[in-house]
């Protein structure tokens, strides 16, 4: 799409640059003149706005990717759906893509792992949400300086997967990351996520993508039937476990691949701790949430169960008991007359043994008052946490949140405040068929609960958007296309004439005309120049005939394209491009594509002659080339007849007696 510098968006975002561009949107670099910040913003293209289902999961997709907050995401600041316009405000990551990144080197395994755990973190966030990416490539992978990734384009890839996939040049860049399940139709689900991250893995391990063939439906047939390369063909060395991790994210069968991105992200994890524990980065370690399937961190305000403390000394009971013991058991002096210095001795001896025995009674119980008033501070400090917490938020009621969808902002915001909620309103561009004031979206679903005081956030409608139409005359189809989506217009109705000097596929006319004012998302109709020699029918007729027809109008014949086809005849055309009936200009070429007859056969055939007689015999063939006889003659029956044929594509020969089909045999 095609803004241009300095052009204002929602009177709040000035564009800057365009710095990106896809299939399906164009990026572009702008200020948020409110916040004073650089956003970035994706602009849908308009030929996703002409189903109003496929719109409707525009609007339901990214007001879910919104509320995705993770660190390895990026961030959604406003959406604006609006029938004139489809963008998304998001956070803008001063950095490259992962795909530009592995243009410029190789990287290392453990910056493959780094980001590889990161990546599985933020996608497990995302499904624990119920949000599928359904895109995962290293085209939607963003990296900061650091190397921090961010998933990009949540949301937009799902409306994709949702219509029939085609497979042209024009998806390649999405087809080599592919599930099976994707490529082959059927269910898209987390783990689709799951074996595409398995495939930028892969990619930023070796420098190449698993699988690659010359077009994209060869691509998709390889994911859903060839088997995962060995990263020993391009790796001199691969750590133990990391082959399984890979062929374990990139299994055929979703049943047998991981079933959440935490368990990808814990083997990864294991994995980068075994090559290097000293300089794993203690993020990783602890996760960016609990979600991420790793215990968090250590919290203060965690509760913590603890051991009773443990004290080398004894028990002060037993101890008193083992010294009664010791005074019982003592050895009793001889029965004599004691002497002076008998006594003295004796009465110093007790005393020091008094005083010993009081020393050890006084430790004991000093370490044990020390730990009864550790247990008592915990205690405390287990009660004051949780008065605490029923101080500040306990005693709020928990309400259920209204639907105030449609209502007009006052009235939603009066039905909002009288349950004690908060409510703050963000303004956007609505339809035409929207009154300006109307609440077009709550960020919490009705029906949902809430504590009072929380937050909700009222999206509010302020119109429609009146744009000029531009000129697109003298334009090719898609330069005119790009433009009038650029600005929030779509295609309409497509017509063609001839006008002389005019250059053929050219916009000789269009309405609205150039400057008129419409509503974004208007159609204009074009009116394309076409020559005037027709291209005659071809299809059916043989190179020869073609030529001649195509002489006869002024036209010339151009590439000729062999393909195998068994069903049809050697050098009849199968397809011409352009299509009967475009008109050319005189001397314009026409491309056509004919069947080879398909893969030629031959060989001896035999035959059984029934009966006894002798009779009239005919062995014929029929095949892309027709049928025709390549014996005839009297035999005798009860012998066989053996004859050489040979054929073009899928054949038959077929013998007949006295004028009746009697068998037929495949060669």
């Amino acid at each position: 799409m095609s803004l241009s510098p300095n052009e204002m968006l929602n009177d709040r975002y000035e564009i800057i640059r365009t710095i990106g561009s896809g299939g399906m949107a164009e990026v572009y670099l702008a200020k948020d003149n409110f916040l004073d910040r650089l956003v970035a913003i994706k602009m849908l293209r308009d030929q996703f706005q002409n189903d109003t289902a496929l719109l409707e999961q525009f609007r339901r997709e990214a007001r879910s990717t919104a509320r995705l907050i993770h660190p390895a995401i990026i961030n959604i600041y406003d959406v604006i759906s609006t029938d004139e316009e489809q963008y998304i405000v998001m956070e803008y990551v001063d950095g490259i893509n992962l795909k530009k990144l592995m243009e410029q080197r190789r990287l290392k395994l453990t910056e493959v792992l780094d980001i590889s755990i990161r990546l599985a973190e933020g996608l497990g966030h995302a499904h624990n949400r119920n949000v599928v990416h359904c895109d995962i490539k290293p085209l939607n992978i963003l990296l900061d300086k650091e190397l921090n990734p961010k998933i990009a384009d949540f949301g937009i890839a799902k409306i994709v997967s949702n219509q029939t996939m085609v497979y042209t040049n024009a998806i390649m860049g999405s087809v080599h990351y592919i599930s099976p399940e994707q490529a082959s139709g059927g269910k898209v689900t987390s783990l689709s996520d799951l074996y595409s991250l398995g495939v930028v893995m892969f990619e930023m391990l070796t420098g190449t993508v698993p699988f690659n063939g010359a077009t994209a439906v060869a691509v998709a047939m390889m994911h859903v039937e060839k088997p995962i390369p060995q990263l020993s063909q391009y790796l001199e060395q691969v750590p133990e476990g990391l082959q399984e991790i890979i062929n374990k994210a990139m299994a055929k069968n979703p049943s047998q691949r991981y079933q959440t991105a935490a368990e990808l992200r814990r083997d990864l994890l294991n994995l980068r701790m075994q090559l290097d524990p000293d300089q794993t980065n203690l993020e990783l370690l602890a996760g960016r949430e609990a979600e991420a399937g790793t215990k968090e961190a250590f919290s203060k305000t965690d509760t913590v169960v603890m051991q009773p403390v443990r004290t080398s000394t004894v028990d002060p009971d037993l101890a008193d008991t083992r010294i009664l013991q010791g005074r019982h058991t003592a050895a009793l002096p001889e029965k004599k007359e004691p002497r002076l210095e008998d006594e003295i001795k004796s009465a110093l001896d007790k005393l020091g043994k008094k005083h010993e025995e009081d020393k050890q009674e006084m430790a004991v119980r000093r370490r044990i008052n020390y730990t009864r008033l550790l247990l008592a501070i915990t205690a405390l400090v287990v009660l004051i946490s949780v008065v605490a917490r029923f101080a500040l938020g306990g005693s709020k009621e928990v309400v259920e949140v209204p639907n105030v969808v449609n209502l007009s902002a006052m009235e939603a915001k009066t039905k909002l405040e009288a349950l004690k909620l908060k409510v703050d309103l963000e303004e956007k561009y609505g339809d035409k068929d929207t009154k300006p004031g109307t609440v077009l979206e709550q960020s919490v679903k009705a029906g949902e609960k809430r504590k009072e005081g929380s937050l909700i956030i009222l999206e509010v409608s302020k119109g429609a958007e009146i744009k000029g139409v531009p000129d697109v005359k003298d334009m090719s189809l898609v330069k005119a296309t790009s433009t009038l989506e650029g600005l929030g217009f779509k295609v309409g109705k497509i017509e063609r004439k001839y006008v002389k000097d005019a250059r053929i596929g050219s916009v000789v006319e269009q309405s609205p005309k150039a400057a008129e004012k419409a509503p974004k998302g208007t159609e204009v109709m074009l009116v394309l120049c076409e020559g005037d020699k027709p291209v005659p029918e071809l299809i059916g007729k043989t190179q020869t005939e073609a030529k001649a027809l195509l002489k006869a109008v002024g036209l010339e014949l151009g590439e000729v394209r062999v393909v195998s086809d068994a069903n049809v005849k050697r050098d009849v055309i199968l397809t011409c491009n352009p299509d009967a009936g475009t008109k050319l200009s005189k001397g314009d070429k026409v491309d056509i594509t004919v069947s080879d007859g398909g893969p030629s056969s031959g060989g001896y055939i035999d035959f059984a002659i029934p009966g006894n007689k002798l009779c009239n015999v005919e062995i014929s063939v029929r095949d892309s080339n027709g049928v025709r006889i390549v014996y005839a003659g009297k035999k005798k029956g009860g012998i066989r007849i053996r004859q050489k044929v040979e054929a073009q594509g899928n054949a038959m020969a077929i013998l007949k007696v006295d004028g009746r089909v009697v068998e037929e045999k495949p060669l």
